[in-house]
C-alpha cells in the first residue's frame, strides 16, 4: 500500500485541490438541478469535519446517519471520515427498535438525522441510547430537541474551529492509514439481528485498484461521465460502487430524488452509468413488455424481430469482436427503428448498467442485450467490500457473474460453497469475534454462503444461497432463486416464493403486478372494489395459474410449481419480509405464511401429483 492512497479523505481532498472547478455532484434544489464543484464539496466537508472535532469527536469514534438519500448524507459521511470517525449508517426504512439496536451496538456518539419523521424514531433516547451525545438535524424540526443542533450550526462551529486550530483537520487526515476503520455497514440480515461489517479505508482503496484492469481500455470512465445515484447510501453497493468509486475516478454524481422519480431523473440528467438491484431491472423489463403488448401487431412483430437481431449482434458487439457483414444491415435497421427509441428512455448516453446485490434472471440480461443495452453483473457482498467478480466487455458471458477482480482468489468448497480471499475482505464483525471466526477458514478464505461453480473460462456462476436450497422428499436439490427469477419475468407477477423443503413437490406464493393485472381486469370487464379483492378473484387465479404453467415448461419436472396461493398485498420492508435492497427474507416469509403454504399440501392422497 506504500504507493497507493492512504485513505478516502486523502483521495477526496487531493482531487478537490487538483480539479477544484470540475463538477462532483448534481443536486435537485427548488425544482432545478444545480452543479456542485469539487471545491464547494470540499469546503462543506471541511466545515462538517471541523465541527465534529469541535464537538469532541476522536479518531475511531462512531457517528450514525439516519436519513434518506440526499446531498447532506454524503457531506455527513465525508465529514465524519475526514475527521477520523467511523460512519455507522442506518437505513431510513429501519423501524425504531432497529435504529436503537444500531446506535447502541455501534456505540455512536453523534447521529445525523434528516427530518421530523426520522427524529421520532429516537424518542426516549436519553434512557435507550446512553452513548448518544448530540443530534445534528438536516431539516428544521417542529420541536428542536435540547441535545440537537442544525447542520448549519455544525458548519459554523467548524468554521470557528478551523480558524482557531488551523491544520488540525489536515493532521487528522494525514494520520489515517489503510488499516483505519472507515465504516460499519450493518447487514440488513435475512435472519437474526444485523451484524456490523467492519470495512477499512484500505479495503475500498484495494477494490478500486483491483477494478483498474476492468476500467482501463475496456470501460473508459472520466470526469465527463455521470452516475445517477439512487440506491440506499446505507448499503455497500451504492456507497462503494457509486460514491467512493466516483471520488476515485472523478466522475459526476447526480443524486436522484427517489426511486419513484427515477424515470424522470434519467430523462433529465442523461446518465452514462447506472447501478441497480435486480428488482429495478425486473420492473424496467416488465414495463417495456407492457408497452409492447399495447402496440399494434405490426409494431410488436418489428420489436421482437429487432430483439432477435440485437441478441445475435450483442455476442459480437459486447465481446469486442467484428460483426459479420451479413448482420450489419439488419442491425442498422433495428437500431434506427427500435433501439434508439428505447435508449432515449434511458437518456440516450448509457455506456453500461450494472446489476448486483442479488441474482438476476439471465433472460432479463438477454432481453437488454437484445436492445443493444449492456448490463454487466457484479457479485459480492458487504463483507467483500461489494464486488468480488464482475462481467466485462470482451469476456461477457450471460448466466455468470464474470471473472474475479484482480487479486481476488476464489475456490469452491466440498459442499459447493464459494470461498473468497483478497484485500477486499472485511476485518470482521464488530464486537462479534465468534461470528467472525466462524466465517473464515484458517487460511483466510471467507465463507460467502453462496453456492456456485467455476466454468472452464474461469467465470463464476452462482446457483443459490447455501441456506436457501430446497431438498425435496425425493432427495432433489433445488435452487428456489432460479425458479423465482424465471417466474418474475412474467408481466403479471411481482414477487414469487418457491416452497417445498422435504415435500413431494413445490408450491408457490405469489404477489401481483398491480398495474398489469388491473389493466387486464379492465380489458376483460371485471369489476372490483379494490386491488386486494381483485387479487383473490377466480378469474385472476386462472390467469396466473396459466402463466405459471407456461413457465413450468421451461423447468425440469421436479422443479415445477404444482400449486399457488396469491397474496392480496405486496411484501414490504415494514412487515420485515424484504430487505431495504428488496431481497426476500425467506425465513421470515416462510414462517409468517407457513399455514398458507402448508395448506397447499392438505387433502392429498398417496400418489397425487
Amino acid at each position: 500500500m506504500a504507493e497507493l492512497e492512504q485513505s478516502i479523505p486523502q483521495k477526496f481532498f487531493d482531487r478537490a485541490q487538483a480539479h477544484p472547478e470540475q463538477v462532483l455532484f448534481h443536486n435537485k434544489e427548488q425544482g432545478k438541478w444545480r452543479a456542485i464543484s469539487w471545491k464547494e464539496a470540499a469546503t462543506v466537508t471541511s466545515e462538517i469535519a471541523n465541527g465534529l472535532i469541535s464537538l469532541g469527536l476522536q479518531t475511531n469514534d462512531k457517528v450514525s446517519i439516519l436519513s434518506e438519500n440526499r446531498l447532506e448524507w454524503l457531506y455527513a459521511d465525508l465529514g465524519t471520515i475526514s475527521a477520523g470517525g467511523v460512519t455507522a449508517a442506518i437505513y431510513p426504512s429501519n423501524l425504531p427498535d432497529e435504529v436503537e439496536y444500531i446506535v447502541n451496538h455501534s456505540e455512536a456518539i453523534f447521529i445525523f438525522v434528516s427530518n421530523q419523521g426520522q427524529l421520532k424514531k429516537l424518542e426516549g433516547r436519553e434512557t435507550r441510547m446512553k452513548d448518544l451525545k448530540k443530534l445534528i438535524l438536516f431539516d428544521q424540526a417542529d420541536n428542536f430537541p435540547k441535545d440537537a443542533i442544525s447542520l448549519e450550526q455544525l458548519r459554523e462551529l467548524g468554521r470557528r474551529h478551523a480558524a482557531e486550530h488551523p491544520g488540525e483537520l489536515e493532521g487528522r487526515i494525514k494520520s489515517l492509514t489503510p488499516d483505519h476503520l472507515l465504516t460499519l455497514i450493518y447487514t440488513s440480515g435475512t435472519t437474526g439481528p444485523p451484524k456490523g461489517v467492519m470495512l477499512t479505508h484500505g479495503n475500498i482503496i484495494w477494490v478500486y485498484h483491483a477494478l483498474e484492469d476492468v476500467l482501463e481500455g475496456l470501460l473508459s470512465i472520466d470526469q465527463t461521465d455521470l452516475h445517477l445515484s439512487y440506491l440506499p447510501y446505507a448499503h455497500a453497493m451504492e456507497r462503494i460502487g457509486g460514491i467512493y468509486f466516483g471520488i476515485f475516478r472523478g466522475l459526476q454524481i447526480a443524486i436522484a430524488e427517489g426511486i419513484d422519480k427515477l424515470t424522470g431523473n434519467i430523462a433529465e440528467m442523461k446518465p452514462t452509468l447506472l447501478l441497480g438491484a435486480p428488482r429495478v431491472y425486473e420492473k424496467i423489463y416488465s414495463g417495456l413488455l407492457k408497452r409492447i403488448e399495447a402496440e399494434s401487431p405490426l409494431k410488436k412483430k418489428l420489436f421482437w424481430w429487432a430483439i432477435k437481431v440485437g441478441k445475435e449482434a450483442s455476442k459480437y458487439r459486447f465481446n469486442r469482436l467484428p460483426m459479420p457483414l451479413r448482420l450489419w444491415p439488419k442491425f442498422f435497421l433495428a437500431d434506427r427503428l427500435v433501439f434508439r427509441q428505447v435508449k432515449q428512455r434511458f437518456g440516450g448516453r448509457l455506456k453500461f448498467m450494472l446489476s448486483a446485490a442479488a441474482p438476476i434472471s439471465p433472460e432479463i440480461l438477454d432481453f437488454f442485450a437484445g436492445l443493444d443495452l449492456m448490463v454487466l453483473e457484479g457479485w459480492g457482498m458487504t463483507e467483500t467490500s461489494a464486488p468480488s467478480t464482475i462481467t466485462r466487455p470482451g469476456k461477457l458471458k450471460i448466466g455468470t457473474v464474470g471473472l474475479p477482480l484482480k487479486g481476488v482468489e476464489i475456490k469452491i468448497g466440498d459442499d459447493g460453497e464459494i470461498l473468497v480471499r483478497g484485500g477486499n475482505i472485511f476485518k470482521g464483525y464488530f464486537k462479534d469475534p465468534v461470528q467472525t471466526k466462524e466465517g473464515f477458514e484458517p487460511d483466510g478464505f471467507f465463507h460467502t454462503g453462496d453456492i456456485g461453480e467455476i466454468d472452464p473460462d474461469g467465470c463464476i456462476k452462482i446457483t443459490d444461497r447455501k441456506k436457501d436450497l430446497i431438498i425435496t422428499a425425493g432427495g432433489k436439490n433445488i435452487s428456489p432463486q432460479n425458479i423465482e427469477n424465471l417466474m418474475k419475468t412474467d408481466i403479471y407477477l411481482s414477487e414469487f416464493v418457491a416452497y417445498g423443503d422435504s415435500k413431494k413437490f413445490l408450491v408457490g406464493l405469489v404477489t401481483l403486478d398491480e398495474e398489469a393485472v388491473t389493466a387486464w381486469a379492465k380489458e376483460h370487464g371485471i369489476a372490483y372494489k379494490d386491488f386486494a379483492e381483485l387479487s383473490q378473484r377466480p378469474e385472476v387465479y386462472k390467469l396466473i395459474e396459466g402463466r405459471v404453467a407456461e413457465l413450468n415448461k421451461r423447468l425440469p419436472s421436479y422443479s415445477t410449481v404444482k400449486r399457488l396461493k396469491i397474496l392480496p398485498q405486496q411484501f414490504s420492508q415494514e412487515a420485515g419480509e424484504i430487505t431495504p435492497t428488496m431481497k426476500l427474507k425467506r425465513k421470515v416469509v416462510n414462517k409468517k405464511y407457513r399455514d398458507l403454504l402448508e395448506s397447499m399440501y392438505s387433502g392429498l392422497k398417496d400418489g397425487d401429483l
